[in-house]
């Protein structure tokens, strides 16, 4: 009975132009009572083998004042508990705003925050490279440019179809670029894109060939961790003169519980379990106001998700 009702729970949430096809492998994850599935042609247990080791290790940090910045997904929250915002800004130093495109999105917001000291990138936000992107309203506004948080990864189908969501998400990268004209490009990238290749290429080069910076979603309780995650992002940000920024995540997040089952001809194999802690991406308020005095080397400054975290 188990068996049947995960077969019917993975059809239902198979992808629709190709159900099951080259799956080999299923991921079924659990948080908080909820369920998502991931396909997979190869085993997700094993490390993956495309990439070279990254040669990792910590950058130069020393007391200092590092760059600060902070993403806000409610533009309309933003507008009713402004003086909060403003207490904010002044206990880390926050120096930038990268504001979601939504409802309560005003030119009057914008100028409050420019008045404030700040500078105001749009953010635009999705799942992959379909996202409409308005660059009459980037190009008519006072803002500094745009930023892109593209997470093709989160699509059920991303491990069988990886070559195609990333052609998309780079061609999507450069065409942005285009036609933003001056204004700059932003590009939000999990740490682990280093591992990821494209075209035989590492995709990360093309990331930085595109985007005038980069924020690296190191999520992780550790600062040094964090760093030691994005190092490869550091690396190439001193190469093609990019700035880097490092996200930090405020959010509580819930545990992950992964069950990894192998696709028989009539049955579902278990062949592992792992838990992902949500109490290791998460960085204390505390111990992130500390890094106000700290700037490291190759690193422009650090993001604070979010607003509504805080």
């Amino acid at each position: 009975m188990i068996i049947l009702l995960l077969f019917l729970l993975i059809l239902s949430c198979a992808p629709k132009e190709q159900k099951l096809v080259g799956v080999n492998y299923i991921d079924i994850i659990l948080v908080d009572g909820r369920i998502s599935i991931s396909y997979h042609s190869e085993n997700p247990l094993k490390p993956p083998a495309e990439g070279k080791p990254t040669k990792r290790r910590l950058p130069v940090c020393k007391r200092g004042r590092a760059s600060w910045a902070i993403w806000v997904w409610n533009p309309r929250r933003l507008k009713d508990r402004f003086p909060e915002f403003k207490e904010i800004v002044r206990e880390f130093g926050i120096g930038r705003v990268y504001l979601q495109i939504s409802r309560g999105l005003t030119e009057d917001l914008i100028n409050d925050l420019k008045n404030l000291g700040l500078e105001v990138f749009l953010l635009e936000g999705a799942r992959d490279s379909k996202v409409k992107v308005d660059f009459s309203l980037i190009n008519n506004l006072p803002v500094e440019g745009l930023q892109l948080d593209l997470e093709p990864y989160t699509r059920e189908d991303f491990r069988l179809k990886r070559e195609r969501y990333l052609g998309e998400y780079v061609n999507f990268l450069k065409e942005v670029k285009r036609k933003l004209g001056k204004k700059k490009l932003s590009v939000v990238i999990p740490f682990w894109y280093e591992k990821l290749r494209l075209r035989g290429r590492p995709l990360l080069r093309y990331v930085f060939r595109y985007a005038d910076e980069v924020v690296v979603m190191a999520y992780r309780s550790d600062f040094r961790e964090a760093l030691s995650l994005s190092w490869e992002e550091i690396k190439l940000g001193r190469k093609y003169r990019k700035d880097v920024w490092i996200g930090f995540e405020l959010f509580p997040l819930k545990d992950e519980v992964h069950h990894v089952y192998k696709v028989g001809k009539f049955k579902l194999e278990p062949i592992g379990t792992y838990r992902v802690r949500g109490e290791r991406l998460t960085m204390k308020r505390e111990n992130l106001k500390k890094l106000r005095w700290i700037r490291c080397e190759g690193v422009k400054g650090f993001v604070i998700h979010s607003f509504e975290a805080l």
